[in-house]
């Protein structure tokens, strides 16, 4: 099983990551630049131009009939105090003295209130809404730029998890590769990068399942090419007088039939060669635990109902069951307890427990002890063992099943064999 990417280490939320910064250092970068660019040079021209227009309309001694229609086409409010009177072209102007007092806000980094004498020895007061409208466009502006910043994000994520799109089928192939699925082939992508790597994978798919058909049948080959020679062996053997010699031949080749049946037998398992039927496996159980009365240290059911109903090949799941008592009598030490069975159920399980207590399995082991061939002799040296494929043969059964097998130490020795199959439904 793969492990789950956390967000922050995906490939796509970092593009996403990348593409957001670039966004938000581009309107910074803008912003920065009206800010301390643009504003301040366009504030000291509107500067110029608004006191130079404000001290022309004084000069021209604005009547409030003239100030109330530039208000209207130019939205210059004016107010006017002096000899002539005092008027308003609107009632949010302030006294003309709160003014002079410092009262006067500003907008954007330039003024909002200008004042002029008359020639009449008044004065006016102009305020120039286009600020004020400004602030509300820029206002606006940065809504906006939030908005497509957004629609930009949306947009970016959808075009990213599309190109990324083989990437993540890349990565669901590599694991039902590793979980020893060899029929993947991925689907073709588009002819770039990614496209060359799926392709890659296709091709290197399809090598590794012809090395190991090459291997298999390699196998079975010599294995059926041996079975004559051991033939006339054992014949040759049978005409040996009686003596030391022809026992330990005759266990030898004993020994060497043995790996090649299992070698055929493993060989069988990497097809089909499984029939699923409604199989009790207590009695199953109940029968390969007697058969092994009388040899030490003994077997223990501790927990077996009476009924255990599973769909499965019942020959094969007997195989495992034989197997791996057979590989817990074997190991099991002089003064080890009795190996113990047990068996639980649940609604979407059962799973079956041998342990033993023998020499136990070293942790560095434990990883390749389902591997065929393989051997714990620095763990089990004292007893001899076999060649291996027990329990590889065991591993191949319990998957073609669709269950599993696993292997746990039980304190400081011992091993316990877990075989877990799906439950029958019902």
């Amino acid at each position: 099983m793969t492990e789950r990417l956390r967000p922050h280490s995906s490939v796509f939320a970092k593009l996403v990551a990348v593409m957001l910064t670039m966004t938000v250092s581009l309107l910074l970068l803008v912003t920065g630049f009206f800010i301390v660019v643009l504003m301040p040079t366009l504030n000291r021209s509107v500067e110029a131009l608004a006191d130079d227009y404000a001290r022309n309309l004084a000069n021209s001694r604005l009547t409030h009939a003239e100030a109330v229609e530039i208000s209207r086409r130019l939205g210059i409010q004016v107010r006017y105090e002096g000899p002539a009177g005092q008027w308003s072209t609107s009632d949010s102007l302030p006294p003309i003295a709160e003014v002079r007092m410092g009262a006067q806000p500003w907008v954007l980094g330039g003024r909002s209130y200008y004042l002029a004498a008359s020639p009449d020895g008044g004065t006016y007061l102009f305020r120039w809404t286009f600020r004020q409208k400004t602030l509300q466009a820029h206002h606006a502006l940065f809504v906006l730029l939030l908005v497509l910043i957004g629609g930009t994000i949306v947009i970016a994520h959808v075009v990213i998890r599309r190109l990324l799109r083989p990437l993540r089928s890349l990565g669901d192939g590599v694991a039902r590769l590793s979980a020893g699925e060899l029929d993947v082939a991925l689907p073709p992508v588009a002819p770039d990068e990614f496209g060359l790597l799926t392709d890659a994978f296709n091709e290197m798919v399809g090598r590794v399942r012809e090395m190991l058909r090459a291997r298999d049948q390699l196998l079975v080959d010599v294995s059926h090419e041996l079975r004559s020679p051991l033939t006339r062996l054992r014949v040759a053997i049978e005409l040996l007088p009686e003596g030391h010699d022809r026992a330990r031949m005759t266990s030898e080749l004993a020994e060497m039939e043995a790996m090649i049946a299992e070698l055929l037998e493993l060989e069988r398992l990497s097809g089909h060669g499984i029939r699923l039927a409604p199989t009790d496996l207590a009695p199953i159980i109940r029968e390969e635990a007697a058969a092994f009365a009388g040899r030490p240290p003994g077997i223990r059911i501790v927990a077996l109902a009476d009924e255990v109903q599973v769909d499965a090949d019942g020959e094969r799941i007997r195989s495992v069951v034989r197997n791996l008592l057979e590989n817990a009598v074997k190991y099991s030490l002089p003064d080890s307890r009795p190996v113990e069975v047990s068996v639980a159920t649940d609604r979407e399980s059962i799973a079956l427990r041998i342990a033993d207590d023998g020499a136990g399995v070293r942790d560095e082991d434990r990883a390749a002890i389902f591997e065929p061939f393989f051997r714990a002799d620095r763990a089990r040296s004292r007893t001899p063992a076999g060649y291996g494929l027990g329990l590889s043969i065991c591993k191949r059964i319990v998957d073609a099943h669709g269950g599993s097998i696993s292997s746990e130490s039980i304190g400081v020795r011992g091993t316990a064999f877990v075989v877990t199959l799906p439950a029958r439904e019902t």
